[in-house]
């Protein structure tokens, strides 16, 4: 029996060229790895639309593991988030216009939650596969974050036994090279590899988890 991943993306932003997610989110949705068949969602740059879509998909899916995925232009390198807080603090507004200011993200919900993936494993083996990679204690307060902490806080209200998370990735080559400044990037073979990485260590830790 498959375990079930949700792999979710984000569509283009604002004045930005591209976002890499939602070609990666193209790229494995429908695939299986090992034992792990992949679902994935292509998210809204809004956060009324968002937070509707990742609630119903979670719920939909059931998945045994989350990873969510964004673009993190100023990033040289993989960054696996290991922490979502609860507040909203839109530096520019969403696609739908919208900027919260100072806003909890679940009134009722805690301050903060830890990313529930094996995310120092992952990073270890991001590195030794040669995928450069660090860990992040900050996914920021705009739509990354708020993605991180609906899925772990659904997760929590649902009572699953899911593993998630999120990993911000750079541009690819492509996008970076629409950049009017120089911009970090990577393939987009690799950060498909590393979001895979990802999925495995999960799907090991999943496998000490209910032994």
């Amino acid at each position: 029996m498959y375990l079930r991943a949700l792999v979710t993306g984000f569509e283009k932003w604002g004045e930005e060229p591209g976002n890499p997610t939602e070609k990666l989110v193209k790229l494995l949705d429908g695939r299986k790895l090992g034992g792990i068949e992949i679902y994935t969602h292509l998210l809204p740059v809004s956060f009324k639309r968002a937070r509707e879509e990742i609630v119903s998909k979670i719920k939909e899916v059931k998945p045994d593991i989350i990873i969510n995925t964004g673009l993190a232009a100023s990033r040289l390198v993989i960054s696996i988030e290991r922490v979502a807080v609860n507040i909203i603090d839109a530096r520019t507004p969403d696609n739908d216009g919208l900027r919260p200011i100072d806003e909890p993200i679940d009134p009722e919900g805690p301050f903060a939650y830890p990313s529930t993936l094996p995310t120092r494993r992952i990073l270890e083996r991001l590195k030794s596969s040669g995928i450069p990679a660090r860990l992040s204690y900050s996914a920021g307060t705009y739509l990354c974050n708020f993605v991180m902490y609906l899925s772990l806080r659904t997760v929590d209200k649902m009572g699953m036994r899911t593993l998630a998370g999120f990993i911000h990735v750079p541009y690819t080559p492509d996008l970076a090279a629409k950049k009017e400044k120089p911009a970090p990037s990577m393939s987009l073979d690799l950060i498909r590899r590393a979001v895979e990485i990802a999925l495995e260590e999960s799907s090991t830790e999943l496998s000490k988890i209910r032994s």
